[in-house]
């Protein structure tokens, strides 16, 4: 049962990348990555260092010195059925879809996978977090929750390290 569990669960992912593939080779992906490059970095605060990766982090800094300590100075980025958003020290950028002519996003249970491809790209530590709606279900028994806003923040002590979802997505 549980070969089965992983095969469905490896089928999943693979399916979800399929699904995020257009935005994730757009124009408007390479836009924003090429943003985030153009910010820079910054020292490493230690304070955006989990508590239990924190001597990890220490060694690594003794190994390549405090250059190689460095973070994204991108504070938070907000994803949602419109367009993302990138937040640099209280300056919002927003990359909507219209202006790339790309229509708003129905299905956003794939905003997560988004996400995560972002933070792949990303130097430092951030934590995803995500706002769910309520939707009746097709034959109308139950409530199916859906994925409305993303949130991928720069991991600050005062916030719990999460590096991945808050919950197991479906992005199918």
């Amino acid at each position: 049962m549980g070969l089965i569990r992983k095969i469905q669960a490896k089928t999943g992912e693979v399916r979800a990348k399929e699904k995020i593939r257009p935005l994730v080779e757009s124009r408007m992906m390479r836009d924003i990555l090429l943003e985030i490059g153009q910010r820079g970095s910054e020292a490493l605060d230690p304070q955006s260092v989990p508590m239990d990766q924190r001597e990890r982090a220490a060694r690594i800094a003794s190994e390549c010195g405090v250059a190689g300590m460095r973070q994204s100075v991108v504070d938070e980025v907000r994803l949602d059925a419109e367009g993302i958003i990138l937040i640099c020290g209280g300056e919002e950028t927003p990359f909507r879809y219209n202006d790339y002519n790309y229509e708003n996003i129905d299905d956003t249970d794939c905003l997560p996978a988004v996400a995560q491809y972002l933070v792949a790209h990303m130097r430092g530590y951030y934590n995803i977090s995500c706002t769910f709606s309520s939707v009746p279900k097709a034959h109308g028994r139950g409530v199916d929750k859906k994925t409305r806003e993303v949130f991928i923040r720069r991991h600050h002590e005062e916030t719990p390290f999460a590096p991945g979802p808050v919950q197991k997505q479906r992005l199918f």
